[in-house]
């Protein structure tokens, strides 16, 4: 027919047949220290749907504990997410004593406040965000003393 192009659309077997390596597509792993789970889900299903790529995606750690005989890709999920949001409470309260404790030391600003966001991101990914105002406080409170003239501009 006229205006029909000659190359079939791909099926999703092809789309991954073609995929090698998972990682370029969805470069962030799944890790417990980092308690990353929400955010690799959001990147993760997108890709998933399309591609059904799972277990690439796991730090050794992590598909060690949820390889199980005979489980389904739903279970794999399900042990996951349990695996993930289990001890919120213990992990935000382990994160707000770092948090209470961060100094700058012999750190950049920049590492001390990469480390500071990173704290920040952990405790979102457990949903449990630190208000702004706090960040400012910690951050703040952790200056050494040649940095007090910033302290007082803040």
């Amino acid at each position: 027919m006229i205006g029909e192009s000659s190359n079939p659309k791909p099926s999703p077997n092809d789309k991954i047949n073609g995929i090698t390596n998972i990682k370029s597509y969805d470069p962030l792993l799944l890790d417990l220290d980092r308690l990353n789970y929400d955010s690799w889900k959001e990147l993760f299903k997108t890709h998933c749907i399309g591609y059904k790529w799972l277990y690439g995606t796991f730090t050794q750690f992590v598909l060690q504990s949820i390889l199980k005989p005979n489980a389904t890709a739903a279970d794999v999920w399900k042990t996951i997410e349990d695996m993930f949001h289990e001890d919120k409470e213990m992990k935000a309260m382990e994160l707000d004593d770092e948090l209470h404790f961060i100094t700058i030391g012999d750190s950049t600003v920049m590492e001390y406040c990469t480390r500071i966001k990173s704290i920040s991101d952990i405790f979102a990914n457990i949903r449990s965000p630190v208000p702004e105002r706090n960040l400012v406080i910690y951050t703040i409170d952790g200056l050494c003393p040649k940095f007090a003239h910033v302290v007082t501009t803040i």
